[in-house]
């Protein structure tokens, strides 16, 4: 499932296409998460999205005649996730059994994403436009609405600090409590 991460090791991070690149020119970033799931043990089937026919064709150009992965492709993507390994993600594997004992009902994995895709990819528009959907699109509560209870820390299997990132998501994208709750 997801072998391309939803699309995002589609476009990693510059730092991470770039060991890529200079591995294969020619190759996708998406082809190599595609071929590492392929080359798993036991795998017979990989499933992509697609959105349209360059992504096929992509797909088609690396699988339709597939061989393992060669050992320098395989230290290639080891170099690739001990760069991605170096780049401070919140490890929220959205579960969400924080937000099931959230009394103010906060979107936290849906916040939490949406930091994670600005620290990836420095990009404030579209990390907004993730908290907006992921949050106020599911009608949820932002980040700024906690009350700092701590339920939610207690039920997260990853122990992570959700109040303390929660602060961080609210100063990520400046919000204000006066100002929202006048919304």
């Amino acid at each position: 499932m997801e072998p391309v991460k939803g699309g995002m090791l589609a476009t990693p991070p510059d730092s991470v296409q770039e060991i890529f690149k200079k591995a294969d020119p020619d190759a996708s970033c998406a082809s190599w998460a595609i071929r590492f799931a392929a080359d798993l043990d036991g795998i017979i089937t990989v499933l992509s999205g697609m959105s349209n026919l360059q992504q096929m064709e992509d797909n088609l150009s690396f699988m339709k005649e597939f061989k393992g992965l060669s050992d320098g492709e395989k230290e290639v993507l080891k170099a690739a996730q001990e760069e991605m390994s170096r780049i401070p993600l919140i490890p929220c594997t959205t579960c969400n059994y924080c937000s099931k004992v959230c009394p103010e009902n906060i979107g936290i994995s849906g916040s939490f994403t949406a930091l994670n895709y600005l620290t990836l990819y420095q990009n404030h528009a579209m990390a907004l436009h993730q908290e907006n959907w992921l949050v106020g699109g599911h009608g949820k509560k932002r980040a700024i609405d906690c009350i700092r209870c701590g339920k939610c820390e207690q039920a997260c299997p990853q122990h992570i600090e959700i109040r303390k990132e929660l602060e961080n998501v609210a100063n990520a994208f400046d919000m204000k409590k006066e100002a929202h709750q006048a919304e």
